[in-house]
This record gives structure tokens, C-alpha cells and sequence, in this order.
């Protein structure tokens, strides 16, 4: 039982860690139709925020710092060159592909290729029965992960800008005659998914070694689970964060983390491979 225990604890920490990566990946492209290769390197622009101001801001502080700053470069880069992308796979992969080793390098010029690390702001753990320990930043981590995908579900079905988002992913021409402002509400929505992204970045920052190739694995874990919950739908991605995250943990723990890498990206090409529908569903 504590061995199961043990699964449930890491498993949902493990989700969170892919809900918090897939949520702005995935918003940004149920409204804007952009794949974004640079959602990585935002991931990590959000860990440099809070291992560059640790020493002078609280980590609440911090957190909202890298939300608030990842959020405005995603502003400065969908003014700059996103905005010509809408629409575009293809185009939106190589540009924003092109972004990603613009941010990459600029933080290597800007703060060199050393490793940071970033203490543990609560550095006990509390136990979950049957004898299972979880640490304390684990379950933040947990309720920051539900608490993000409850803001954001509520921010689509319950407030003006969410209304505008969901007409503009019914029909952006459609709502461009009707008076909305298109071009307005693409911009909060690519800003929404790059705090996300920054969300993501620091949360994971007192988990893992902070380094400007840090982006690329969780790009890679975000886009297993919106291949997996199809590109978009953001309740089917919450859902497939869990199951990955507890399918992962499942292995990991009685075993280790390299069969846990085969098992599940095993299973999760099966998943795509036996089905029957295309990978782009209905958005949002």
C-alpha cells in the first residue's frame, strides 16, 4: 500500500508538472491555430525569473514576477512576428521554432551556460499514509496545477474576454464582422498562454536544474499530452496529464524512470496510432 501510495503522490505531482506545460500550449492554439515551438523556452524563461530574484523577492513574489514578465515578452513576440503566423501550422512551427533559438541564445549571451539551482522555499515533506511521504512543494505544486486549470476554465466559460476568445475560435470572421477586435483578443490570448508557460517555469524551478536547454524536455512532455487530449481541448488535456503523469509514476517507482520513458511513450504512440480521428480537434 505505501508503494501505491507513493504512485498517487508522485503521479499527481508529475501531472502537474504537464497540465502547468500543455495549459498555454494548448490555449494558444485553440484560439490562434499557432503551434508553438518556443512555449519550451518560455517554460524556462520562467525559471531564470525566479533563480535570478530568489535572493531579493519572496517566492510568491517571484512566481508573479516570472507570470507578469513571460506574459509581456509574449506580447512583445506576438506584435514582433506571431501575428503574421495565425492559422499557419507549418509557418507558425518554423517561427516560432526560430524564437525559440532567439530566446535560447539571448540567455546564453545574457547570463552564460552555468547551472543555477533554486532551494526548496519549504524543504520538508508531510506524510500521506500507509507510511508514503510527499514533499511540501510537490502538493503546492499539485494545487497550483488544479488551481490554474480551474482559472482558466472559468476565465472561457464565465467573463467577457473568454466569451471573445471562444467566438473567435467558433469563426475569426465571423467575429471580426460582428465588431470584435480580433487582433486584440489573439494578443491576450497568446499573452495568456505565455504567463501559463511562465507559471509553469517557476513552479518547476526549486524541482530542477536551471539551464537554457532546460525547455526543450518540457516542450516535449507538453506536446505528448496535447497529441495525446488533441491539439486545443483543454478538458481532455487536463485528464491526459493525469493519466501520463500517474502512468509514469506507475513505472518509475517499483522500476525506474528510463523503463517508465519507453512504457509510456510506448503506449501513448499506440493511442495515436489505433485512432481514427485527426490529431487537430474541435479547439477549446
Amino acid at each position: 500500500m505505501q508503494t501505491v501510495m507513493n504512485i498517487l503522490g508522485q503521479g499527481l505531482g508529475l501531472a502537474a508538472i504537464y497540465l502547468l506545460s500543455a495549459l498555454g500550449l494548448t490555449v494558444i492554439y485553440g484560439v490562434m491555430g499557432v503551434i508553438n515551438l518556443a512555449h519550451g523556452e518560455l517554460i524556462m524563461v520562467g525559471s531564470y525569473v525566479v533563480a535570478l530574484t530568489a535572493g531579493t523577492l519572496s517566492i510568491v513574489g517571484a512566481v508573479v514576477a516570472a507570470c507578469v514578465l513571460v506574459a509581456a515578452l509574449g506580447v512583445a513576440l506576438e506584435l514582433l512576428v506571431v501575428r503574421h503566423l495565425y492559422q499557419k501550422p507549418m509557418a507558425s512551427m518554423l517561427g516560432t521554432w526560430g524564437i525559440a533559438l532567439v530566446i535560447r541564445q539571448t540567455v546564453i549571451l545574457l547570463f552564460g551556460t552555468q547551472l543555477r539551482y533554486v532551494a526548496l522555499p519549504i524543504g520538508t515533506s508531510f506524510a500521506i499514509g500507509f507510511g508514503a511521504t510527499l514533499q511540501w512543494w510537490y502538493a503546492i505544486l499539485i494545487g497550483a496545477g488544479a488551481l490554474a486549470a480551474l482559472c482558466l476554465g472559468l476565465i472561457m466559460s464565465r467573463t467577457r474576454f473568454g466569451m471573445q476568445m471562444r467566438a473567435v475560435i467558433a469563426d475569426p470572421g465571423t467575429a471580426e464582422t460582428l465588431g470584435l477586435r480580433v487582433g486584440r483578443i489573439n494578443l491576450g490570448a497568446f499573452a495568456l498562454g505565455c504567463g501559463l508557460a511562465g507559471l509553469a517555469g517557476a513552479m518547476l524551478a526549486p524541482l530542477e536544474t536551471v539551464y537554457p536547454e532546460m525547455g526543450v524536455q518540457y516542450l516535449v512532455a507538453a506536446f505528448l499530452v496535447v497529441v495525446l487530449a488533441g491539439l486545443g481541448n483543454i478538458r481532455s488535456t487536463i485528464m491526459w496529464s493525469v493519466a501520463v503523469g500517474i502512468g509514469f509514476a506507475a513505472i518509475a517507482v517499483p522500476f525506474n524512470d528510463t523503463l517508465a520513458n519507453i512504457v509510456v511513450w510506448g503506449g501513448a504512440l499506440l493511442v495515436i496510432a489505433s485512432r481514427r480521428r485527426a490529431l487537430v480537434v474541435a479547439r477549446v
